[in-house]
């Protein structure tokens, strides 16, 4: 019985070091949960004890395995116990810049430990300190129990025991049922609300999760279904556009394009989408010179995610990306991959390393002829920061590459500078807020501003037939609304080839591929492309999934729908503001309109081939 005993309280150890996290988390994040009283929040903390147990019972079993020796044992256990303390905490770091929990993700963090221990170091030093004394004290503590632990003796018993223990771990794992597979992250969001669902989850289950899936393939998640009948008809209304007012330029040459990634542009905190202060105030100016919607959202929340959606326009794997994933391997579409066929020469560059996130092998599987990153840059003005060359340093690079390229070109590039909290002191800052994090978060978008107009200015006198696409690969931190965390800035500009448009619509990320297409090559029609053209269409739709919520975007209204429940919002779209309204027929429409869409686009991605 002495066995049973330890095993449970080192699993009510690990349960109640989970859930005092769970609550360091809400309160380090309590400006993401504003819209939720305490009681709402505390309800949804304990309500997630399914995956607390789950991930403690596999935690404590294993270190049940260690229990021959006191002092094997004391170790192990003590070991896992700082892992749940550094992955939960670590975890608030990730969603402060991300808005969702680490999962699939932490297969990254070897590439980039460095970069992500001096970011942790530098914009959360306290949290960091306090976590490695923290660490330390939990270990002095925990190891020096060693001499009351019991011992399990290698008799005939040893194995029995084990079973017994084995047994009552899978019974945990299992959710404390007896259902056939274990608790899968994403039922946190059968709670309605979804930042109640971000409550309940604990990243050390999530990471445990994707760890033990890491050779699995990646799977679909399941969605609301539909019938076939509305599937059909929504689908039809969807891409009902007749294109009688074709809107295309005439191009007399094949022009070099130049795709602009810009590393985590927040529209909420631009001038132009309705932010008081003009921290990019070079884009501003030729913004209003472009060919430019209303505003325009993401596809994802990673670079591997914007550029599957910007690239091939395609829907994501909902909260994922297909990067270092067997469904890379297949052939999708591509815009540069086309613009190659036609004699293009084609180059990604990127600010941080190629291997993060698989940026750079997933820009070259999507035609990119060549890759390079910041190891591949020697000489720089600036001081790099914590992930890699600033962007004035990318940019010369590039100009300097591109020399050597023949024309017609297209690249894309995507910066550092806004991947970090670093303004270089040779740069003057100004003072937008109070909270020096935000400030210099927002003087990271001037100095990356300033650069990009040192870079458009330096490619148009050497390459004046050149088209600019300026969007951001996806938002950045200091975002908490579901819809704001996908709004990012679009342009199109060419002052030389295409006449300024502004067209009052919200458009997709996916709605770039099939643009550049219609303006280069022909009809995007022809092709597989998801999205629609800013040049042929007048109807536009976009969607966003975050944190198991899938939202949806036609004209002025907006639903959100829980994947989970069924269960939806409406909105009205007030420039880019939400404001909810009370859900009527049409809105009925939207959700049938998003389910069907995304059902669809998963069941494309998700069966692709290369045949």
């Amino acid at each position: 019985m002495s066995l049973f005993k330890q095993y449970y309280k080192l699993l009510l150890l690990y349960v109640a070091f989970i859930i005092i996290t769970k609550v360091l988390f809400y309160f380090y994040l309590r400006d993401n949960f504003s819209e939720l009283s305490w009681q709402a929040s505390i309800y949804a903390i304990f309500w997630g004890h399914k995956f607390d147990f789950a991930v403690a019972a596999l935690l404590s079993f294993i270190a049940s395995l260690f229990d021959f020796n006191k002092k094997a044992y004391a170790f192990v256990s003590t070991l896992f116990l700082i892992l749940i303390v550094n992955i939960q905490i670590g975890d608030m770091l990730y969603f402060s810049e991300s808005g969702r929990h680490v999962g699939y993700e932490i297969f990254d963090i070897f590439v980039d430990m460095k970069s992500l221990l001096l970011t942790a170091y530098s914009q959360h030093f306290f949290l960091t300190l306090t976590t490695l004394i923290l660490s330390t004290i939990v270990f002095v503590i925990g190891f020096s129990q060693w001499k009351t632990v019991v011992v399990t003796q290698f008799n005939r018993y040893y194995i029995p025991k084990k079973v017994i223990l084995l047994i009552m771990s899978i019974f945990f794992i299992r959710g404390m049922s007896v259902q056939g597979i274990p608790l899968n992250p994403w039922q946190a969001g059968q709670l309605a609300n979804n930042k109640q669902a971000i409550l309940a989850l604990n990243a050390s289950y999530s990471v445990v999760f994707a760890l033990t899936n890491k050779n699995k393939a990646i799977h679909q998640l399941p969605i609301p279904n539909v019938t076939k009948n509305i599937a059909n008809q929504s689908l039809k209304a969807l891409y009902a556009d007749k294109n009688t007012k074709i809107d295309t330029p005439i191009l007399t040459s094949k022009p070099n394009v130049v795709m602009l990634f810009l590393e985590s542009w927040s529209a909420k905190y631009m001038q132009p989408y309705g932010y008081q202060n003009s921290t990019t105030p070079y884009f501003d100016t030729i913004l209003k010179q472009s060919i430019r919607p209303r505003a325009m959202i993401a596809g994802g929340h990673r670079t591997s995610e914007g550029m599957f959606a910007t690239l091939s326009s395609m829907q994501n794997p909902l909260g994922r990306t297909i990067a270092k994933t067997p469904l890379q391997d297949i052939k999708h579409p591509s815009i540069v991959d086309d613009l190659n066929k036609i004699d293009y020469s084609s180059a990604f560059f990127q600010g941080t390393s190629k291997e993060t996130s698989g940026v750079g092998s997933f820009a070259q599987s999507l035609g990119f002829v060549e890759s390079f990153g910041k190891r591949d840059i020697k000489n720089t003005q600036y001081p790099r920061n914590n992930w890699g060359v600033q962007d004035y340093d990318l940019y010369q690079f590039a100009l300097t590459h591109i020399q050597s390229m023949s024309s017609p070109f297209v690249i894309g590039i995507n910066g550092a500078t806004t991947h970090d909290l670093v303004v270089p002191d040779e740069f003057p800052s100004q003072h937008f807020s109070d909270d020096k994090d935000l400030n210099t978060m927002l003087n990271t978008y001037r100095f990356a501003d300033f650069s990009l107009e040192y870079f458009i200015k330096a490619v148009k006198s050497k390459h004046p037939n050149t088209v600019f696409i300026l969007f951001a690969d996806h938002t950045g931190s200091r975002i908490s609304d579901n819809l704001e965390n996908y709004l990012i800035p679009f342009a199109i500009y060419a002052p030389n080839i295409l006449p300024a448009q502004y067209k009052d619509v919200v458009m997709s990320q996916r709605d770039i591929a099939p643009s550049l297409y219609d303006l280069i090559i022909g009809d995007y029609t022809k092709t597989q492309f998801s999205g629609k053209s800013i040049f042929r269409d007048a109807y536009y739709f976009a969607d966003y999934f975050h944190n198991n919520i899938l939202g949806w975007i036609e004209a002025e209204d907006i639903v959100e729908i829980n994947i989970q429940t069924g269960d939806f919002l409406c909105f009205k779209l007030n420039f880019l503001q939400k404001q909810a309204v009370k859900c009527e027929n049409k809105h009925d429409d939207l959700k049938n309109h998003a389910l069907s869409f995304t059902a669809y686009r998963q069941n494309l991605l998700f069966n692709a081939t290369n045949k």
